[in-house]
């Protein structure tokens, strides 16, 4: 499902929000989920986990895992899983001085400098840092505005372009797509899945991000913070011919 073997380095990633199918006809206990975070190793049966795709109000797994070096996830299962569904969040930021405290990462001179200045240790320490990614966001950027839009269209095989989203006010501004959600297709065989790519990360051809909606529902929202200071492209695509397609997605400006 996910295997990152070698991070780059100053970069965090954190494996959050896990939402697997907990049985599949009558294999419900066989189907197991492993993880691993650096040298952290995980394992739980996903007969035991919360059905928010079948019961969308319950909250997903509580995994909040990091990871500097690498992260994996995978299922097992005794016998074959057909059209299995799983999702998960993974959420990257840059090494902060209190990451680096906080994980026992040596600091450079400069960060040494930075970190005795401003007492940066001693927060680490009571535990106001680092903050957690919801918290950072919250405090560090203010929203210009936030708007919620939802389309109903035929999806061919060749596809549909979504919307491609500006900042009003290019050099100013910045957007972010922060959820989006798209119907359950009726079957896993028509590959129907959401692309999204930003600025210079990715193409239409080529994205940066690629959801398969098998495992998505318009009951509830993947959250997600994907920055761009010019474009973010939205695609729907499809191997199978989708009539009255519901996509529906948020999106916020921001000031630079």
């Amino acid at each position: 499902m996910l295997n990152l073997t070698r991070l780059p380095r100053n970069l965090l990633v954190r494996l959050k929000n896990i939402i697997a199918e907990p049985s599949v006809a009558d294999q419900a206990v066989n189907a197991e989920l492993r993880l691993k975070a650096d040298s952290e190793v995980f394992q739980v049966s996903a007969g035991a986990l919360p059905d928010r795709i079948t019961e969308p109000t319950t909250k997903p797994t509580q995994y909040d895992l990091l990871a500097s070096s690498s992260v994996r996830l995978a299922a097992y299962a005794i016998a074959d899983l057909t059209a299995y569904k799983i999702c998960h969040g993974l959420w990257v930021s840059k090494t902060t001085i209190a990451d680096k405290l906080a994980l026992e990462i040596p600091l450079n001179a400069e960060e040494a400098a930075i970190d005795r200045e401003l007492h940066i240790s001693q927060t680490v320490e009571r535990g106001t840092l680092p903050a957690k990614i919801d918290r950072f966001l919250l405090y560090e950027y203010w929203p210009i505005y936030r708007e919620t839009k939802a389309i109903i269209k035929t999806v061919p095989t060749e596809g549909i372009d979504v919307e491609t989203l500006h900042p009003r006010r290019i050099g100013e501004q910045f957007i972010v797509l922060e959820k989006i959600s798209a119907e359950t297709p009726e079957d896993a065989d028509g590959n129907t899945r959401i692309t999204i790519w930003r600025d210079d990360d990715g193409s239409p051809a080529s994205p940066l991000l690629e959801l398969f909606t098998w495992s998505m529902g318009l009951t509830h929202d993947i959250p997600m913070f994907i920055p761009a200071r010019r474009e973010i492209g939205i695609r729907c695509e499809t191997d199978t011919e989708r009539s009255d397609y519901k996509i529906r997605y948020t999106f916020g400006v921001y000031r630079l």
